[in-house]
């Protein structure tokens, strides 16, 4: 994204927030006895030590990522935790062997990448064949905000996926780049995340910040970002607000 708006005190509420989510992404590695998985933008570890806790000790479960701040973060709160470490690094070279790996997995990375070609051949070369890849990604262009304003939701939709974020289409095109990439049995599963007032827009997906932002920019004008803001409010105050938008799982083998 062109400014980072989360840290690890938001990785955690989305944690919480997505946990059945979640699970249903760990499930592919139930399978998984010994070896090595790797968590791709582990971001404060949670990911990585729930795996490593659920494998057990003969699985090794390795995250990385490249915000040293998150590292630290994940380092400190798995040091009773004798399976699973921590590396800074970057997905575009990872430092693993060739066909080293027995499971990836990343959770709302893709979108992140400005080559995203190069993450895929390199999760390609460390990942053993016949093992899973799993891809947690976000559907920008779902996202609904449930007002009368439909062409303030389209600019909305339109800056995410287009300007906003990295690779916003990262989520679309799951399947395509796995399958151009060599990967095989490429499988989809959609889940839809849902915040019922203002404050839950705000902290998950910050609403008000991304609006202000486009405002700032000149995306919107500023009877358009009033009048959307009003229509926001009256949804909260009658109880009656809703954002949502979905998120896929892809799951796939080398």
């Amino acid at each position: 994204m062109d400014k980072k708006h989360y840290g690890a005190g938001y990785l955690q509420d989305t944690a919480d927030f997505l946990k059945q989510l979640k699970i249903q992404s760990y499930s592919p590695f139930n399978n998984i006895k010994t070896g090595v998985i790797a968590d791709l933008g582990c971001g404060t570890g949670m990911d990585a030590i729930n795996l490593a806790q659920m494998l057990g000790s003969e699985v090794r479960v390795v995250g990385v990522d490249h915000d040293e701040a998150l590292i630290e973060h994940a380092k400190s709160s798995s040091k009773d935790i004798g399976n699973v470490s921590f590396v800074q690094g970057e997905v575009y070279q990872l430092d693993f062997e060739n066909e080293s790996i027995d499971g990836v997995r990343m959770e709302r990375v893709v979108q992140h990448l400005t080559a995203p070609d190069k993450m895929f051949q390199e999760v390609y070369r460390i990942l053993r064949p016949g093992q899973p890849i799993v891809i947690v990604e976000t559907i920008w262009n779902s996202l609904t905000l449930y007002t009368n304003q439909v062409g303030i939701e389209a600019k909305i939709g339109h800056y995410l996926t287009e300007e906003k974020v990295n690779n916003g289409w990262a989520g679309n095109k799951l399947t395509a780049d796995l399958l151009a990439h060599g990967f095989q049995e490429v499988r989809l599963q959609t889940s839809c995340m849902v915040s019922r007032s203002r404050e839950e827009a705000n902290r998950y997906l910050y609403l008000d910040k991304i609006l202000l932002e486009m405002f700032d920019k000149g995306k919107l004008s500023q009877s358009e970002l009033d009048d959307f803001q009003r229509a926001l409010d009256r949804a909260d105050e009658c109880g009656c607000f809703l954002v949502s938008m979905n998120l896929v799982i892809a799951e796939a083998k080398k």
